[in-house]
Order: C-alpha cells, then sequence, then structure tokens
C-alpha cells in the first residue's frame, strides 16, 4: 500500500495506522539509539578483554551515558508524532494520546525483556514517561511548522 492509497482509505483505517505507525516509530528509535549508544559504550570498556559482568557497569559513568542515550532517544517519539499527524484522519489528540501510551507501553516491554546485565528502575521509568511527553510534543512541533 503506498502513501496515495493510504490518503485514500477511510478515517478509522487512517487512525489505527496513526497510533500503531506513530508508536512504532517511537519506540523503535528511541530503543534502537539507546542500544546502540549502551552498546558503544560496553565495547568501548570491554575491549582489552575484561568481561561486561566483571567491568564497571555500575559507575557514574554509565549512568551518565545512559542518561545522554535517553536524551538521545527523545528523537523516536518527536519523529512519532509527526508521523501521527501525518497520517491521522481526524481526532488528532485522541490518537496522540493512544499513540502515546502504546509507545510507552512498548518501550517499558522492551525494556522488561531479560538482559544479560540488570536495567535500572529509573531507565525503565524515563522509558515509561519519555514517550508520554515527547510524543505529544513532536505533534506541536509538526503541526507548528507545516
Amino acid at each position: 500500500m503506498n502513501t496515495q492509497q493510504l490518503l485514500a482509505t477511510p478515517d478509522s483505517v487512517r487512525n489505527c495506522a496513526a497510533v500503531l505507525f506513530g508508536a512504532m516509530v517511537s519506540c523503535g528509535l528511541s530503543n534502537a539509539i539507546v542500544f546502540a549508544v549502551t552498546s558503544g559504550y560496553f565495547w568501548l570498556h570491554n575491549t582489552p578483554g575484561v568481561p561486561a559482568t566483571a567491568s564497571d557497569v555500575s559507575t557514574l559513568a554509565f549512568t551518565l551515558t545512559l542518561i545522554g542515550a535517553h536524551l538521545l532517544s527523545l528523537i523516536g517519539p518527536l519523529a512519532g508524532g509527526g508521523w501521527v499527524v501525518k497520517l491521522s484522519a481526524s481526532g488528532l489528540t485522541r490518537n496522540t494520546l493512544l499513540a502515546s501510551l502504546f509507545a510507552a507501553g512498548l518501550c517499558v516491554w522492551v525494556q522488561r525483556l531479560p538482559h544479560d546485565l540488570p536495567v535500572p528502575v529509573w531507565s525503565s521509568i524515563a522509558a515509561l514517561v519519555l514517550p508520554l511527553f515527547a510524543l505529544p510534543l513532536g505533534v506541536w512541533l509538526y503541526k507548528r511548522d507545516h
């Protein structure tokens, strides 16, 4: 289905697509950025051959890296908000709220998957809170610029 066909579909289908696509873009980009930054951190600090479980993963450096990763991950919800505006036929406020809630749920679900190293609780809270506020901000920014 191309963009022209999607724009010609009924409002309910477009609204569902807006919510799902906006949430998936939000969560996908956010988690990809956090994964890339934290993996880079572990790669840089474990290149001498020290196992990740024995290294300094709970130090201030990792905490600051994770904070920076979460701040960079705001790109995801901002982009997701733009897609919600582009694809919504009507009920933009409702679509924004639903996409924010769905994105937050997806991000927390991904955070709670089993990992080799424990995920700090504050990181899971940030994964929940950031899409709730950043996705509506992305909607507002996109509407303001277009």
